[in-house]
């Protein structure tokens, strides 16, 4: 499903005579905010969840810039009264494999956008039950310009126009600007280059992470093992699909821009099941990077922009 924002360009038409003024010596730019949604959290994960309406009912979705695509959860598919069809599709996530359902759906809204009739895609397997109905993904996340602001609770949408050469981090003249970069795999989600001790890695800003995490093989390049002293077990963790895998942390040094983090702790996920060559990103920017940063996300300029705000950034996990 490919949702599209026709209530918020609605409400862009009725902003489109007072867009904030980014910078004067521009005036040709024009960065119009489109639509404020507002999050709420889940608990100690702080996994950013934004209320929506499944066929008139109130539903919970997580916002998840890290997802390609928009998806209802099978677990919740009797809760909206969905009949389900299987399909020959499937996901894959670092859980493995997940068998895809379609359903018809006469009406799926975030905030003031609505979708009217569509089919949509349902997720088979998520590891556990989650505390969502649905997944936001990246197919509507990012058909704008995206502000995340988790410090705040909230998300910004904004559609610009001439505006590729302007600094468009209105809130700080000293934010960063991080060029999209490396494998383009087709996935909705721009990747950027970051640095792990070193080592140059292909990471996405994933707002459905909990936590920022790398992949086992990405740890390996930058010269980690996962039985060094220094590598600590935490668990397991789920995803798309049925396995649990393992994970672990290591303190490194982390790069974003400009910002250099000493002594970062950063999780490390064992390989999926069907192995690592499905296009995943070798590291998963998540919740406890946001929650310290601002982030604007600009497919117009194709660049990310950052800026730290304060606090602890990744924190160290409960280990085992």
């Amino acid at each position: 499903m490919t949702m599209t924002m026709r209530a918020l360009c609605a409400m862009e038409l009725l902003l489109l005579a007072a867009p904030f003024a980014v910078a004067a010596d521009t005036p040709a730019c024009r960065y119009v905010p489109v639509a404020t949604v507002e999050l709420r959290g889940d608990g100690a994960l702080w996994q950013p969840l934004v209320d929506g309406t499944i066929n008139g009912k109130a539903a919970v979705m997580l916002f998840d810039t890290g997802a390609y695509q928009s998806k209802l959860l099978k677990d919740s598919a009797d809760k909206f009264g969905l009949s389900l069809l299987q399909t020959r599709g499937y996901s894959v996530g670092i859980g493995g494999v997940s068998s895809n359902y379609v359903a018809e759906v006469k009406d799926f809204s975030v905030g003031n956008a609505h979708s009217g009739k569509v089919n949509m895609s349902v997720l088979g397997n998520m590891g556990r039950r989650m505390p969502f109905d649905a997944i936001v993904g990246a197919d509507f996340a990012l058909q704008m310009d995206l502000e995340i602001s988790l410090a705040e609770r909230k998300l910004k949408f904004y559609r610009a126009s001439d505006c590729d050469d302007t600094f468009l981090a209105y809130w700080s003249a000293d934010a960063m600007e991080i060029p999209f970069g490396g494998t383009d795999t087709g996935h909705p989600t721009p990747r950027i280059i970051v640095d792990v001790n070193g080592t140059k890695l292909e990471a996405i800003i994933d707002t459905g992470a909990s936590a920022t995490g790398m992949t086992r093989a990405a740890a390996e390049r930058a010269g980690i093992r996962v039985g060094d002293a220094n590598v600590h077990t935490l668990g397991k963790s789920v995803g798309v699909g049925a396995k649990r895998i393992d994970t672990w942390q290591v303190e490194v040094d982390f790069t974003i821009g400009s910002e250099t983090i000493r002594n970062a702790n950063i999780g490390i996920h064992d390989d999926p099941p069907q192995g690592n060559n499905i296009g995943m990103p070798d590291m998963l920017i998540g919740a406890d990077f946001l929650r310290a940063h601002r982030v604007l996300i600009s497919m117009s300029q194709r660049r990310v922009y950052v800026s730290y705000l304060g606090g602890e950034v990744f924190r160290k996990r409960r280990i085992r």
